[in-house]
């Protein structure tokens, strides 16, 4: 296994590290992770200063300059039913963030009409090739590659797609295009839609009510939105009560759903 080809580095507590790539997985023999170098590598990713980083690290992740994002797992500190701080760092997972230049480009007609972009859902399992699909599809949009080119918002709630580093994008996500990262959807929406007057909204990983609420406002004001979202297909899709009123309200014109043979990337266009 070649370190081209590693996606995931995996390290827990007592045992030794996982590397996951495309083509498979290998389990080190030796040496295991311990838990004082778990407390030194987590005290090293938030810059020492852990406790700056708690909202992060109440979500299961940090965001790493350049996009990369480590999920930790650990022992959670819960009140009144929700997490407020996750302590006793155990397990971590280096997701390691690749551009695939190009990519989109073969579904960009599908994403249009009549010039214009239109409002679109990329559906994929996790690990699938959806934050690497709509980051190509940014810089597609704001580029003016296969159309004219748009005023592009994207709102990089995790960090991921953009990858800013000192407020530059990492990633080519286009000349166009504005970012905003790791505010809530629904806030970072409403400041797009009064301030930036964008053409197109993209955004990563739809989850609950008011994710999809947002994103039936935003379209309501005109912009197109693309947003991709966890499932296997449009079935699945339609049994989570958010995206099923967003759904039937007729916000999405088209569906891409993404399936991963290896490192072979198969997307298939569903008109709604």
């Amino acid at each position: 296994m070649s370190g081209s080809q590693v996606e995931e580095i995996r390290l827990r507590t007592g045992r030794p590290a996982q590397l996951i790539a495309s083509s498979g997985e290998f389990m080190q023999d030796a040496p295991v992770f311990t838990r004082e170098e778990a407390a030194e590598l987590l005290d090293k990713l938030c810059r020492h200063s852990v406790y700056a980083r708690e909202d992060e690290l109440k979500m299961g992740f940090i965001t790493l300059d350049g996009g990369a994002r480590v999920g930790v797992c650990g022992r959670p500190v819960v009140e009144n039913g929700r997490i407020k701080r996750m302590t006793d760092i155990t397990s971590f997972n280096f997701r390691l963030t690749r551009e695939a230049v190009g990519c989109a480009e073969s579904v960009m007609d599908y994403l249009l009409e009549n010039g214009r972009p239109v409002s679109a859902l990329i559906a994929a399992p996790p690990a699938g090739g959806k934050t690497t699909l709509l980051r190509d599809i940014a810089r597609c949009l704001s580029n003016g590659v296969c159309s004219a080119p748009f005023k592009v918002a994207l709102l990089d709630e995790r960090g991921e797609l953009a990858g800013l580093i000192d407020g530059e994008p990492s990633f080519d996500v286009g000349l166009r295009t504005d970012v905003m990262e790791f505010a809530p959807k629904a806030e970072a929406m409403s400041i797009f839609i009064r301030t930036m007057n964008p053409d197109v909204i993209l955004t990563d990983e739809i989850g609950g009510a008011g994710d999809a609420e947002a994103l039936e406002e935003a379209a309501r004001c005109g912009a197109a939105v693309i947003a991709s979202a966890h499932a296997s297909g449009c079935d699945e899709l339609k049994k989570r009560p958010a995206l099923q009123k967003a759904m039937a309200s007729g916000v999405f014109k088209r569906v891409l759903l993404l399936r991963r043979n290896g490192s072979v990337l198969h997307i298939s266009p569903v008109r709604l």
